[in-house]
């Protein structure tokens, strides 16, 4: 395989990845959010009776959250792509200290979500089960 051949094989992979990954973030944010707005009333009949509400509410809190730092990301990474453009005639050294200043903050988003879902989750999974209990 040659040089060119492989690194695009890399590209490539690496744009799906990061697709699936935006994709499954918003997907599972939205989705908690949902269900939980639409199957709450089931599995608690009397909200005005639950114990912990507010883990419900930071919950859904947490997912909306999520939902607009991905949006963020998304911004922050359509303005990093710009400058990739604008600036594709740079050396080597100073492109890629470019483009690692537009990457830090969208790793950065990245964590912030996953850990901000993992959260969000738990303290669902709680409300439920200290009202199922």
């Amino acid at each position: 395989m040659s040089n060119t051949t492989h690194d695009q094989s890399v590209s490539d992979i690496r744009k799906y990845s990061i697709e699936q990954f935006d994709k499954n973030i918003v997907f599972i944010a939205s989705g908690a959010l949902a269900v939980s707005f639409a199957f709450i009333k089931d599995i608690i009949p009397n909200l005005k009776e639950a114990i912990c509400k507010e883990y419900l509410i930071y919950s859904w809190h947490i997912f909306a959250g999520v939902i607009f730092i991905s949006l963020m990301g998304h911004f922050i990474s359509m303005q990093g792509s710009n400058w990739a453009i604008a600036n594709a005639n740079l050396d080597d050294e100073q492109y890629n200290k470019g483009v690692k200043r537009w990457s830090i903050p969208i790793r950065a988003l990245n964590i912030i979500m996953i850990v901000a879902i993992f959260i969000g989750a738990i303290l669902l999974i709680s409300f439920i089960h200290k009202n199922l209990s």
